[in-house]
């Protein structure tokens, strides 16, 4: 039964969790995931920051076009510890490419606007059927969700610039167990709001907010061997804030930070809803809802750039981040969560008009149980019982820059 089904309509965890907590995914700038994504948005090294703070294009002091990806293989081990079942174990690994494009103009030294096209939700769950044997909470969560991205940054003096940017998101879901089918896409809009300031030419700080979205699936039905019906059911994304800053300790040396804070406890319940009759189901019945209870999160990096010569800049960096679940019961096997720490690398080639960026990402996550599940399961007493180690991600991205 879909116990967790429309949660993945903004974002989905695969079988090892998604890259940052919840369903939360950051990989769109192959220079932020060299340094672990500190100082995202203001370090002003590619033209990505319209996803991160939009006031930080002002940082980039030229014109430009990015195209990139991040290539994301994720893995776990798990084992069934369900009371009589056959304690059977297995593993899974997974990989998606996510591309990525930004864009933005100098109008003059103040107004600058800009572009984006990237994936801030998604990835999958696939387990074995030959071998998962909790095919009735999960087999397969596939989610495709893309923003596309419209700001501008205006400078009010040279220490301060504010930015905002309209987000248009849109969201596939697919979703499956055993005798299930769930499919479903929607189209809704956020927004982002951010500012910079800049106390003294080698120090760039800055602090964002980026809206919650609310979606409604539809075009969704559920499916089983009895025939199918529409379903919807309506998810609020969290919305977050986030600081960043970087400090130029010389020509060669910067530092960099950042800390994000993520709304996550506004994911309380999830409702899957009929549209219209079906069986003994009227329209408008809840046909499986899941209490969540989440909790808030923080994220914190430290990264650094070492400027080699006017061609090359290495940079590394780590990070930490809090996980979603409270407590096992809270856990489930489409979303095995647990808390990640993050190890950096990464390099740039400069040359003429042209960039060339890539970036790697080692995520270790932490393992724990999963016994959640939707209310149906536990008034059968048929919740799962997974236990999930070795859990992890290797990330690596390419980007492209052309300057003007």
């Amino acid at each position: 039964m879909f116990k967790k089904a429309l949660y993945i309509i903004c974002g989905t965890c695969i079988a090892t969790g998604a890259m940052a907590s919840g369903y939360q995914v950051s990989e769109y700038s192959a220079t932020g995931i060299g340094r672990a994504f500190a100082g995202a948005g203001v370090v002003g090294d590619d033209f990505s920051s319209i996803a991160y703070n939009p006031a930080g294009m002002s940082y980039n002091k030229t014109n430009g076009a990015q195209l990139g990806a991040a290539a994301i293989v994720l893995h776990s081990d798990w084992k069934d510890n369900t009371p009589g079942g056959t304690g059977v174990k297995g593993s899974s690994k997974m990989a998606r490419v996510l591309p990525n494009f930004f864009t933005q103009y100098r109008f003059n030294e103040d107004l600058t606007i800009g572009l984006g096209a990237y994936t801030p939700y998604g990835l999958i769950t696939d387990y074995d059927n030959n071998k998962w044997p909790q095919g009735s909470h999960g087999l397969f969560s596939g989610l495709k969700a893309v923003d596309l991205s419209a700001g501008a940054s205006y400078k009010l003096h040279s220490m301060v610039a504010l930015g905002a940017a309209l987000n248009a998101q849109y969201a596939d879901a697919h979703l499956t167990a055993t005798g299930q089918d769930l499919d479903g896409h929607d189209v809704a809009l956020g927004y982002s709001v951010g500012m910079t300031v800049t106390p003294r030419e080698d120090i760039r700080l800055g602090v964002s907010y980026r809206s919650k979205v609310s979606h409604d699936l539809h075009g969704g039905k559920l499916k089983t061997g009895m025939g199918s019906t529409p379903i919807h059911a309506k998810i609020t994304t969290p919305e977050y804030v986030l600081f960043s800053g970087a400090y130029d300790v010389n020509k060669q040396w910067t530092l960099s930070a950042s800390a994000r804070w993520t709304r996550w406890s506004r994911f309380e319940n999830l409702n899957i809803i009929t549209k219209k009759a079906f069986l003994v189901y009227p329209a408008g019945t809840t046909i499986s809802s899941t209490h969540e209870n989440w909790k808030n999160t923080w994220f914190f990096a430290l990264g650094a750039d070492y400027k080699i010569n006017e061609n090359w800049t290495v940079r590394f960096g780590g990070a930490y981040d809090e996980s979603v679940i409270k407590a096992p019961e809270y856990r489930t096997v489409r979303v095995p969560d647990g808390r990640r720490i993050f190890a950096s690398l990464g390099a740039s080639y400069m040359t003429g008009n042209w960039q060339y960026d890539l970036g790697y990402t080692h995520v270790w996550m932490r393992g724990g149980d999963a016994t959640g599940g939707d209310e149906r399961s536990r008034a059968m007493n048929k919740l799962p019982d997974v236990h999930y180690n070795n859990a992890g991600a290797y990330m690596a991205a390419f980007s492209v820059q052309y300057k003007f």
